[in-house]
């Protein structure tokens, strides 16, 4: 039996009827959905329940260990403070922007708690940006760390609640919340309302708003339990033990926080995938790979996860050769997919290790298809296979859908999908149609429910009526030796109406030919598909939040030869 058959008669079981990840037919908002029978009806009862945790660490940063019960207890004390000074609750938005730390899970569980939306600020934009974000969701009190509190203080005048540097939070008056301990209860929020509101990585005009309801989160954090309980199940089946006796030797989950909690693979996947499950996040004041291997030696890493850069920073790092990385059991590639010079790596250097991916966006609460192990390795070069519950359909510049195989756009149908932009009825308009939400990516879908992507929409190369897409063109030369990273990118050219250039980083110590990687690359793609010009930069290419690489930054920056 193929591993592919097996997960999949796993997966079904544990969703038939009566089982902990059954699968239910319901109709909400006029759209037919599949929905887990057992999901809780808002986040605050998966917080209630990780009280079982108790004296469990949860949180390390630095010197600072907070266990479950001192995180909860301080989040149920801010709750109500929250509540009794701000009336927050139901329908209320409050705001969190500070860097990654134990004051911005505090804030954020505190958030549910209450019953209000959090709506999550990129903490790395600018202070303008950051009051942007403000109001445009309307937020009636920002929860931030000083240096932004400080920013965005001229441009917003609701109230502002400051973490300080001792763990405090100061509020307007500059008197300390009582952080004492306090009861950790449910609320009475509905599966349909709104949990949180994430912002798009915004590449053209500001960024929008998504509005992910509890209903979404909850369903992305039940999917993480049904994948890794088949996991699980497949694994002891192998070894001839019972899951049970598998989890009971499992270490405890640990992850390394690479992700910017704002971000849904940093609040949904991490934040809450820990929280279900009894994990620990250890964050970093900054990325530094000698400080990651230390790290993940010292707090016995997991889960390692995170853009292909950091791999490659780590990899290549001095330290690397000495450093013991026996923890790690799962290594996760975000952000893009996966070069297979990487992945070669990763086997190598990581063997203990199940390697993973997946495909999502915000939108999506980041989840559509995913693929860990045996099962991803299947077809490494797709993006994972689509998620139990989730309905996928490829379809052409008309809407109709297409067959096996052939490349269009991805639409979703799934609890997943987001409620739509905060107040952008045209956005929402043009993204949704009777019930799907239209990705903007570009791919196909095999008999498997693999399904690959090729491109964004919108990261297209139009050349004399032919399609290029700067995907196929990174993958291919990103397998050129010496290459670190590579980006493709559209250029406007009179005759052609656009070309394609390719950027380049080589690794530390490699002097790259622009006509030997052309050779190589005429081996790999049609001649039409071949870039025009290979530009050459030892500066690491400007990348977003989650460290998809800035291609509109590349354009700007881009000076054609001669």
């Amino acid at each position: 039996m193929s591993v592919l058959i097996e997960i999949d008669e796993i997966r079904s079981y544990l969703s038939a009827p009566g089982q902990p990840f059954e699968l239910v037919e319901r109709t909400i908002d006029g759209v037919p959905l599949k929905i887990y029978k057992n999901l809780p009806k808002n986040l605050s009862h998966m917080i209630v329940e990780a009280r079982d945790y108790g004296d469990r660490t949860f949180l390390v940063s630095g010197q600072r260990r907070l266990s479950y019960g001192e995180t909860l207890g301080r989040a149920a004390a801010l709750a109500n403070r929250l509540r009794d000074a701000y009336g927050a609750g139901l329908g209320m938005r409050i705001a969190i922007a500070m860097r990654n730390s134990p004051e911005w899970v505090i804030a954020f569980l505190a958030i549910q708690l209450t019953g209000a939306t959090a709506s999550l600020v990129n903490s790395r934009g600018t202070a303008d940006e950051i009051v942007h974000a403000l109001h445009d969701t309307e937020c009636a009190l920002l929860i931030a760390d000083r240096r932004r509190a400080d920013g965005a203080a001229t441009g917003f005048q609701a109230p502002i609640i400051v973490a300080d540097e001792t763990g405090d939070f100061r509020e307007p008056d500059g008197g300390a919340v009582d952080l004492s301990p306090a009861p950790v209860l449910p609320t009475a929020a509905e599966p349909g309302d709104a949990a949180v509101i994430m912002f798009t990585s915004g590449t053209t005009g500001r960024p929008k708003g998504a509005v992910l309801n509890h209903r979404g989160v909850a369903t992305f954090l039940f999917g993480m339990r049904h994948n890794g309980t088949a996991y699980l199940t497949s694994a002891a089946k192998q070894m001839g033990l019972e899951p049970q006796a598998l989890t009971a030797a499992a270490p405890q989950m640990a992850s390394l926080a690479i992700f910017p909690l704002f971000h849904v693979s940093g609040v949904s996947a991490m934040l809450m995938g820990a929280l279900i499950n009894g994990g620990k996040i250890v964050m970093m004041d900054r990325w530094d790979p000698a400080e990651a291997l230390a790290l993940i030696a010292r707090e016995r890493i997991t889960m390692f996860q995170g853009p292909p850069s950091i791999f490659w920073d780590v990899m290549n790092c001095p330290e690397f050769a000495g450093a013991d990385i026996n923890s790690v059991t799962n290594v996760g590639i975000g952000g893009q997919a996966t070069p297979p010079n990487l992945l070669e790596k990763l086997l190598k250097h990581f063997p203990k290790a199940a390697p993973g991916g997946g495909f999502g966006q915000t939108e999506t609460n980041g989840a559509i298809a995913s693929g860990t192990g045996a099962e991803y390795l299947a077809n490494p070069r797709a993006a994972g296979r689509i998620l139990p519950g989730t309905d996928v359909r490829i379809v052409d510049d008309h809407g109709n859908e297409l067959p096996f195989g052939e490349v269009g756009e991805i639409w979703v149908r799934s609890p997943l999908n987001m409620a739509g932009y905060w107040n952008q009825p045209e956005a929402n308009a043009a993204v949704f149609s009777g019930g799907w939400l239209k990705t903007g990516d570009i791919g196909y879908l095999d008999r498997d429910r693999f399904v690959t992507i090729v491109d964004r929409k919108k990261d297209v190369i139009i050349r004399g009526g032919e399609n290029i897409y700067c995907a196929e063109l990174e993958r291919a030369f990103q397998e050129f030796p010496g290459v670190l990273e590579v980006a493709a990118f559209g250029v406007a050219d009179e005759r052609w109406g656009e070309r394609p250039v390719l950027a380049v980083v080589p690794q530390s110590g490699f002097t790259l030919s622009a006509d030997e990687m052309l050779a190589f690359g005429r081996t790999k793609l049609a001649g039409y598909k071949i870039p025009s010009e290979i530009v050459f930069t030892e500066t690491p290419f400007v990348r977003s939040a989650i460290g998809k690489i800035d291609k509109a930054a590349l354009r700007r920056g881009y000076t054609p030869a001669g």
